[in-house]
């Protein structure tokens, strides 16, 4: 077999197999192994470990051989594709070498392996599956950010993709982004540093089975790709009993771009774990920051747009939740100031909530400082103007402060809060609440993709017709040849 195929092909494709291999935990005596394998219509690099496997499409590849395959050293071959100076690599097996050259110059030979097949990462034909939208994989990677450790609890680590859509959350927070998928049960797919190597690439199609060993895996294909690996076998919260209804919810603010960077810039200041006093105003919002190590004190205040009727109020949050909020680009956050419930963005892509401290939720602030007080408040500031953002920031050192108060999680607030005050929440839905606009957006992803589908079918059927046309000229042109024939042969007879 001879591969001819640009450098710089290889080298991407390789990119993703080597974080996928360098992220893996091998045992000490497992040697990864790089498989080429071709069919009718392409050749494909690859790599498979115990638990996961991925290959990768060459696009630009030339090969004299179909459905064949063999496996080299993954280590070597990279290190030889690294040595090559030039653009055009040339790989030759047979029977007892594999040769590479580049531009006709040789720089290497391996030995060939035979491939081994693993039946477990061979999608059954009755397997849970479903097309993925545009833009998958940027869903699934922001739902990463809010997911947890394995060392807290393996469900967590994940992220949960179902028919309600994909969520993440680690107990604390939640990202939930509703999505038409069509799966008849839900997977919870592992962290892997493969997805963002792969988000460049468009994602097709999401499948999950059971092996014959009672493995649970899943596989995410696309154009030029297949990655397999285990699925989080453990049962995930039901996190959509904990979304509530947010016209239950009396207290909002909106921050405009502009002031949403700067609170972004303000919080960033602080690389230590803090708690924050956030009080919204009809026209800004105070947020007074502790640290939960030195508890130094400093303030920030910021113009937006506030709504309620029990407005000033307050909330003690995690400033890392807050910056969280803005880093997922959500600009309108709402809460309750009569029942502890979760903190819910708005008018963004999905759903992001995040618990508030324990004993420190929505109270309306107290009645101006007397002359008795001996310190004023800090929130008793000269508000900011209309227009571009305003933010104070101050710095103390206030060592009489209380520690930190205890975070409430997604689950505790389930089990205790709704229990309590079923107005918060509302009546616990069994499907999961969304926001209409969302529905929308999802409604034409969907459509987009159906679309898009049908386009490539419709190429592949118009270049099927002329491959058709082109071939009935050519025995068109082969029976006038031989009518021609014929007739000479009749003549001369």
């Amino acid at each position: 077999m001879k591969i001819t195929v640009l450098k710089s092909t290889v080298e991407s494709a390789l990119a993703p197999v080597l974080k996928m291999v360098s992220n893996a935990k091998l045992p000490a005596d497992f040697h990864p192994t790089l498989t080429f394998q071709s069919d009718k219509q392409s050749l494909s690099v690859g790599c498979t470990l115990p638990e996961q496997q991925l290959s990768v499409v060459l696009p630009d590849a030339v090969f004299d051989e179909k459905n064949t395959s063999f496996d080299v050293s993954l280590e070597m071959f990279r290190r030889l594709v690294a040595s090559a100076k030039k653009n055009h690599l040339s790989i030759e097996q047979d029977a007892a070498h594999v040769v590479l050259n580049c531009d006709d110059s040789f720089i290497g030979q391996l030995v060939p392996m035979t491939t081994k097949s693993d039946a477990k990462f061979q999608i059954p034909r009755d397997a849970d599956s479903t097309v993925l939208p545009t833009n998958f994989a940027n869903f699934l990677l922001h739902a990463f950010t809010c997911a947890g450790d394995t060392k807290d609890r393996l469900a967590l680590s994940g992220v949960n993709v179902s028919s309600r859509g994909i969520a993440g959350t680690d107990g604390h927070q939640l990202f939930h982004l509703p999505l038409p998928l069509q799966l008849k049960n839900c997977v919870t797919i592992p962290q892997s540093k493969v997805y963002a190597a792969l988000r460049h690439l468009r994602w097709t199609a999401l499948a999950h089975w059971r092996t014959a060993s009672s493995d649970r895996m899943f596989s995410i294909a696309g154009e030029g790709f297949r990655y397999t690996a285990k699925t989080l076998d453990a049962v995930y919260p039901e996190y959509w009993e904990i979304i509530p209804d947010e016209r239950n919810y009396d207290i909002r603010f909106t921050l405009t771009q502009e002031n949403a960077q700067a609170l972004q810039k303000f919080l960033n200041e602080n690389t230590r774990e803090a708690t924050a006093e956030l009080t919204v105003h009809p026209d800004r919002i105070e947020l007074l920051e502790t640290s939960n190590t030195d508890l130094k004190q400093r303030s920030g205040m910021f113009a937006c747009s506030g709504k309620g009727a029990n407005l000033p109020c307050t909330v003690r949050i995690v400033s890392a939740n807050l910056k969280q909020f803005l880093k997922m680009g959500f600009l309108t956050l709402s809460f309750s100031s009569k029942m502890p419930s979760p903190l819910v963005s708005s008018s963004g892509m999905g759903k992001y909530l995040f618990m508030p401290v324990r004993d420190g939720y929505a109270n309306t602030v107290a009645a101006p400082a007397t002359a008795s007080d001996a310190t004023p408040a800090p929130r008793t500031e000269a508000k900011p103007e209309a227009g571009p953002a305003t933010a104070t920031v101050n710095s103390t050192n206030n060592p009489t402060i209380n520690q930190p108060k205890e975070k409430k999680t997604m689950t505790q607030s389930a089990t205790t809060t709704i229990a309590t005050s079923p107005a918060v929440f509302g009546k616990v839905q069994t499907n999961a609440q969304s926001n209409p606009l969302d529905e929308t957006l999802s409604c034409i992803v969907s459509m987009r993709e159906q679309l898009a589908s049908l386009e490539s079918r419709l190429l592949e059927a118009g270049r099927k017709i002329k491959a058709a046309l082109v071939e009935q000229r050519l025995k068109e042109r082969q029976y006038a040849d031989a009518t021609r024939k014929l007739e000479r042969i009749r003549l001369a007879v």
